[in-house]
């Protein structure tokens, strides 16, 4: 039945499957709204399901930290995760598990995730059919440059027309050139892909939506020019679109083949200045070479990066940074934590850092600059300080003692209740219960303190700060656990 993406979690994941289990208590809790639905007013189960997710819906956005919401709505991201990785496994990266671990990421801070949804849409029939595509969308948005990383394929999941209209003069230039365009030829596209640049710069559209019109007034303001330049006409005035169309995207191929050059068949034969032909396969030398320079480069950067936030000489800036994209609190958040700054300074602050950052990004991977790289350099943050926070739950979870690590290990990775852990340790249930809430609070104490220290910043008491530590604290427990106690 629909209903069961709110109350059935991942078991294990496979290669091109996820094995579900239904948890208890969500299926429980499921059961029981239904049945005060269907009490209430004759449905039919789409309208039932869509009234069902409207009320977790609500409750999620007053109660984001209620555990069972929290549950009923990674349940239902994860089952979206599934649909989303099945369709993008046609992109150039088949295994389902790796797609689906990749997507589930997305799934711990439900509330987070639906932020930007939005909420007004009042007729339940459009409602949650929009929900699940603004899910979906979001899911593709975040998995597709992780699988981009993930493969090595820059212009993955990119229409030649998108990788277009988001390149630079230069890159284009390079990538015809690279491609065999005749000089008269370059000439001819670049001078295309002005026009298409300047029209849609005007109308402020997306390449995804345009339509006949607007790639006839591309050709129209080609031809404007085309006389000056003494470019050739488009023969077939009814040809036009096409013609513009067919360029455009020759454009995005030529891209395309420069970032992402084929892979050789190992049928392929190579030039040699011997008589005879040399395959691939002949080629390879008997002993096993292990090219370790994409690791070398990765391990430099990393070095570089934190080199250089480490060595940032304002207190404030590595506390804007770390409370932004470690702790990922908003900015009006980030303001009362500085002493009641208003949020446009924090905006401010915000913008100068990431400008800084990555325009020693660029200096030091000698790379042009774009402004595709803004949206980037976020993303490289959030998996900085998330790595630095691992290594803090790390160096908590080493100061445990062996029977508290054991009681933690019974709980979050062998799943036993604290019944079955009281007859492993010789406790009673009730103090294996007050012994897990015990580490627990220890374990939040330990990582505000780390992290005070880190920044040199003391927290207000019960700040969205703190608050954040501690969701996050049990969010990435189990996960932390399975790493450090297996």
């Amino acid at each position: 039945m629909p209903l069961e993406c709110f109350y059935s979690l991942p078991d294990s994941i496979e290669e091109h499957r996820i094995i579900w289990r239904i948890e208890p208590r969500l299926r429980l809790r499921i059961n029981g709204l239904r049945q005060k639905i269907e009490h209430e007013a004759q449905c039919n189960e789409k309208i039932l399901e869509a009234r069902i997710a409207r009320y977790l819906f609500e409750e999620l956005q007053q109660h984001p930290e209620y555990e069972l919401l929290r549950y009923h709505w990674i349940a239902f991201l994860v089952r979206r995760c599934e649909k989303v990785a099945r369709r993008l496994a046609h992109l150039g990266y088949s295994c389902l598990r790796d797609l689906i671990q990749m997507g589930v990421e997305v799934a711990i801070h439900p509330g987070e995730f639906f932020e930007k949804f939005d909420t007004q849409r009042s007729q339940i029939e459009y409602w949650y059919p929009t929900l699940k595509s603004f899910s979906d969308t979001k899911i593709k948005h975040l998995l597709i440059p992780k699988l981009r990383d993930f493969t090595g394929l820059d212009t993955l999941g990119q229409t030649d027309l998108g990788l277009a209209a988001r390149s630079s003069r230069k890159r284009v230039k390079e990538a015809l050139y690279h491609s065999g365009y005749s000089p008269a030829e370059l000439s001819q596209y670049l001078l295309v892909w002005q026009c298409f640049q300047e029209i849609r710069n005007s109308i402020h559209l997306g390449v995804n939506k345009f339509q006949p019109e607007h790639f006839q007034e591309i050709a129209k303001l080609y031809g404007e020019v085309q006389v000056t330049l003494k470019l050739p006409e488009i023969e077939k005035q009814n040809n036009q679109v096409e013609e513009i169309k067919i360029w455009l995207e020759n454009i995005g191929k030529a891209i395309r083949q420069f970032l992402d050059p084929p892979l050789d068949s190992l049928d392929t034969l190579l030039h040699s200045q011997s008589d005879g032909d040399v395959s691939l396969i002949d080629d390879i030398p008997y002993q096993t070479r292990v090219d370790e320079s994409r690791n070398q480069i990765v391990a430099e950067f990393r070095n570089f990066l934190s080199h250089l936030l480490e060595e940032l000489k304002e207190t404030q800036d590595k506390q804007i940074l770390f409370l932004r994209y470690g702790l990922e609190l908003k900015q009006a958040q980030i303001g009362k934590e500085l002493r009641s700054q208003a949020q446009y300074q924090i905006c401010r602050l915000l913008q100068r850092l990431n400008n800084y950052i990555l325009t020693e990004i660029w200096n030091w991977a000698n790379l042009e600059p774009s402004s595709e790289g803004l949206n980037e350099i976020e993303a490289v943050l959030c998996q900085y300080y998330s790595d630095q926070i691992d290594s803090f739950f790390e160096r908590t979870i080493q100061f445990l003692g062996r029977q508290s690590r054991e009681i933690l290990k019974f709980f979050y990775i062998v799943r036993l209740k604290p019944s079955e852990i009281a007859d492993k340790v010789q406790k009673s249930e009730t103090e294996v219960k007050d012994l897990l809430q015990v580490i627990r609070q220890w374990l939040y104490n330990s990582m505000i303190a780390q992290i005070q220290n880190e920044i040199q910043l003391q927290f207000q008491l019960q700040s969205a700060a703190e608050k954040r530590i501690t969701a996050l604290t049990e969010t990435r427990l189990e996960m932390i656990l399975k790493c450090y106690l297996q």
